[in-house]
């Protein structure tokens, strides 16, 4: 039997189609663009809030805002991104409008929203990005907007080596060390790694799946992380009540950049959590869902 072509990506060797899907957990829903990965907790009068995971993350990522929120009544939705977790990874260009379009085209086809048509978003990272786009684009379906150390400003620092941005060289870069960098530089994401083993494990379970690295480095080279500033200023104007979260430690998106978040939306409630990097939210999840939660009953 002919082996089927792999993509050439170290690691990808199964394709996600239906019959790989029948033996994995959670829900699958076709859209335009493909088929999304996704999971839906809690009471069905809960009040919608949807929860938007990062840059190469799947949804496992949001475990204890999940658990939590739908402990405390809330209807929660979260799914993993094109491209990541168990989602399908498109042969397309992997844009703010595809992630804008992922997001409005799953909220309207599952009706994720109660009467009024309003839902909390919660972005973080690169989701962060794609919540105020969608707040942006989306104002109507919008009650809150929530971000944990949202991407979107200059940091300071390279975040992508002129190197990858050279046609076909980046390609051969990504093929061969792609994989091992991803997964090198989660450790950053914790000020103590040690103390979960289980991420890295569950992280890399996407990692066996044609299209992920590609997908990773579409993004990579199509969507600016640091010129969102516009984008957020025009949210800012608007009277959605905003939430803001921010590792101190944060070597990914530098705490640094919270001030940056902060003059684009003056009214902003912000919060610094100590002894966390870029996930605060599971490294420190305790402090942070008192402070969602209150957040969230008194908006």
């Amino acid at each position: 039997m002919k082996k089927k072509k792999s993509d050439g990506l170290i690691g990808e060797q199964k394709n996600l189609d239906k019959d790989i899907r029948k033996t994995l957990s959670g829900n699958f829903l076709e859209l335009e663009n493909g088929t999304v990965h996704y999971q839906i907790g809690g009471s069905t009068e809960g009040e919608p809030i949807v929860l938007v995971p990062g840059f190469s993350a799947p949804m496992f990522i949001w475990d204890p805002t999940y658990n939590y929120l739908i402990k405390q009544g809330f209807r929660v939705l979260r799914y993993d991104l094109f491209g990541r977790g168990l989602s399908d990874r498109p042969k397309i260009k992997y844009t703010e409008e595809l992630f804008d379009r992922q997001l409005h085209q799953l909220i309207e086809k599952l009706q994720f929203y109660k009467h009024n048509r309003k839902i909390t978003v919660i972005g973080l990272s690169l989701g962060g990005i794609i919540t105020v786009n969608f707040t942006d684009n989306h104002p109507e379906f919008v009650k809150r907007l929530v971000l944990i150390d949202p991407a979107g400003f200059p940091t300071g620092k390279k975040l992508i080596p002129g190197i990858m941005k050279i046609p076909f060289l980046n390609k051969i870069i990504f093929k061969y060390f792609g994989s091992k960098r991803l997964v090198s530089k989660l450790s950053n994401d914790f000020l103590h790694p040690e103390k979960f083993p289980q991420f890295i494990i569950s992280y890399k379970e996407q990692m066996q799946y044609r299209g992920f690295l590609r997908a990773i480095l579409s993004t990579m080279l199509k969507i600016d992380m640091e010129s969102a500033q516009s984008t957020y200023e025009r949210v800012g104007k608007t009277n959605i009540p905003i939430l803001l979260i921010w590792g101190e430690l944060d070597e990914t998106i530098p705490y640094h950049v919270h001030q940056q978040v902060r003059d684009a939306i003056p009214q902003i409630e912000f919060y610094s959590i100590q002894k966390a990097k870029h996930l605060p939210h599971y490294e420190q999840s305790d402090q942070v869902n008192e402070i969602l939660l209150k957040f969230l009953r008194k908006n």
